[in-house]
């Protein structure tokens, strides 16, 4: 039997998580003209992509060295962590955003980044519990 590692169990999740910043990075780009007619700041929502994708991919490689390691509670903690982490860098960028924008705050592109926060909390919650419960199959 071989050996279990989530470092290389992670190479497919990573990528579906880079297939998924491109194709949203794409839209916003191409369809950047279209999006303005509905007051959308595509500006706004490719920085917010850009973070959260940067965000969930560093929280991804944490979480799949934590699952590597015999104590079960330090992936827990590693998990839990990137949550606070990914909040707190939403918290304080949406902060910035509103500071600097004086009153004059784009809500649908707000809106458009809390749904690839979902996104990517997603993709992230869901491929770490494969790779979790494939660790503990080898086991």
């Amino acid at each position: 039997m071989t050996q279990f590692s989530a470092k290389a169990a992670i190479k497919t999740p990573v990528r579906i998580m880079i297939i998924v910043f491109a194709i949203i990075s794409c839209f916003f780009l191409v369809g950047k003209n279209a999006l303005q007619e509905y007051q959308v700041d595509t500006a706004v929502v490719l920085a917010g992509n850009l973070l959260l994708f940067l965000i969930s991919l560093l929280n991804m490689v944490r979480s799949a060295n934590a699952i590597d390691k015999p104590n079960p509670h330090v992936f827990v903690r590693v998990f839990y962590s990137g949550f606070i982490i990914r909040l707190f860098a939403c918290a304080i960028a949406a902060f910035i955003y509103i500071y600097t924008q004086q009153g004059r705050i784009n809500k649908p592109a707000l809106f458009i980044c809390l749904g690839i926060y979902i996104i990517y909390s997603l993709i992230e919650t869901t491929t770490l519990k494969k790779i979790f419960n494939n660790k503990k199959n080898h086991a």
